[in-house]
């Protein structure tokens, strides 16, 4: 019976070995491709839901009236930190503005080709309106305005994903697969009742209408008489004084207990001088930053008050007020969070360093805002503005 050998040749064991070697390396490599490929497009997403986010704050705090929202949503944010201490926290209508913005990234990749047709088709028609080109070419843009119009429709009604306007076939068989269950009206109503309830409309602007309450409570008296003298001689300079001194040592508490109304919710909240003091004394060096950070940006903003800009160019100024504003908004909710969870305060002599530097911050802030009304173009309503505290808009 003829015997088989059990010996393996060099190379051949060496071809055997190999792939139990190459594989676990191959596989850890997949790994990583796909874990970075994995964090890029996570990293992605979450800085165009900002972009959207800021956009569409912009947005909404350059109707008057409606601009209560944009504060509000800036005041849950801060809350939200504030009573979690994660900055993750800090962006409450990031989910929806990604949507809203998907939306419009993908409707304005179709309508966009779709406008240089159109022009295209206005300048044949004058330059020869009679011809046979022009009118292929007005019958061709009616038909591609259709069709696009039509594929966005059906790509906004499937869910807005920046694929779905890729796939004006498959949003075909879609609709039809809707139409056949019999629950597309229903279901369509439930997901827009759905998406509009996630911006909880009501609630963000009953916060920031009473957030501005709080704040003018405090700064209208001091901000009146600051503002009130048109002459610097005699009485009127005493009144400017008092209102200004006045101002300084409002501004020194406000962002504290604006911090406080917006980890509460409650109007009250704007009465505790006693939580503020505390909070104060727990991280004075942190809150002292809020303000410097948080007036020296108003002080750049009111350059931008100089001149009204025009009705549609609102919104670009007020996207650059909203994105210098916000992370100064993050901040003081955060500080407010690290303060509450301190356990005991800091040294009285440390205390005190940092408050006279608080006060010099806002009479800094007091004196320079002064000659605010001088430069901007609605006068002295400029004086009750106040970017940081109130709603972040150039006018």
């Amino acid at each position: 019976m003829p015997t088989t050998s059990l010996t393996l040749s060099a190379p051949e064991l060496q071809q055997q070995q190999q792939p139990d070697i190459a594989m676990p390396y191959q596989s850890r490599r997949r790994k990583l491709l796909r874990g970075i490929a994995r964090g890029i497009y996570v990293v992605a997403e979450f800085g165009f839901g900002v972009i959207s986010l800021c956009v569409l704050l912009a947005i909404i705090a350059a109707i008057p009236g409606v601009n209560l929202l944009a504060l509000g949503v800036m005041l849950a944010a801060e809350g939200n930190i504030a009573r979690t201490g994660s900055f993750s926290h800090g962006f409450a209508w990031l989910k929806p503005a990604a949507h809203l913005g998907r939306l419009v990234l993908g409707s304005l990749i179709f309508l966009l080709p779709l406008g240089f047709l159109g022009s295209f088709a206005s300048d044949a028609v004058l330059i020869d309106p009679d011809s046979a080109a022009t009118w292929r070419l007005r019958g061709f843009t009616a038909i591609a305005a259709c069709l696009v119009y039509l594929n966005i429709l059906l790509a906004v009604a499937r869910g807005g994903k920046i694929r779905d306007f890729f796939r004006p076939l498959g949003n075909w068989r879609w609709l039809r697969q809707q139409l056949r269950s019999g629950t597309y009206l229903e279901s369509t109503a439930a997901s827009i009742q759905d998406f509009i309830r996630r911006f909880e409309l009501w609630k963000h602007l009953q916060l920031g209408f009473l957030g501005a309450c709080g704040v003018l409570m405090w700064t209208f008296l001091p901000t009146t008489l600051f503002a009130l003298a048109d002459s610097t001689r005699g009485p009127a300079v005493l009144v400017t004084l008092l209102g200004g001194g006045l101002l300084v040592v409002v501004l020194c508490w406000l962002p504290i207990l604006q911090a406080g109304f917006a980890n509460e919710g409650k109007l009250q909240a704007f009465r505790k001088i006693g939580e503020a003091r505390r909070l104060f004394r727990n991280s004075p060096a942190l809150w002292t930053l809020v303000l410097l950070l948080g007036y020296a940006l108003s002080l750049v903003l009111y350059l931008f008050k100089i001149v009204a800009p025009p009705r549609d160019a609102v919104w670009l100024l007020t996207l650059i007020f909203i994105a210098v504003i916000y992370p100064a908004r993050l901040l003081a909710g955060w500080v407010y969070y690290w303060s509450s969870h301190r356990p005991r305060p800091a040294w009285y002599g440390w205390r005190w360093v940092w408050n006279l530097l608080c006060f010099a911050i806002c009479g800094v802030y007091v004196f320079l805002l002064f000659f605010t009304r001088d430069i901007g173009a609605y006068g002295k309503l400029v004086l009750y503005e106040q970017p940081f505290l109130l709603i972040p808009s150039p006018f």
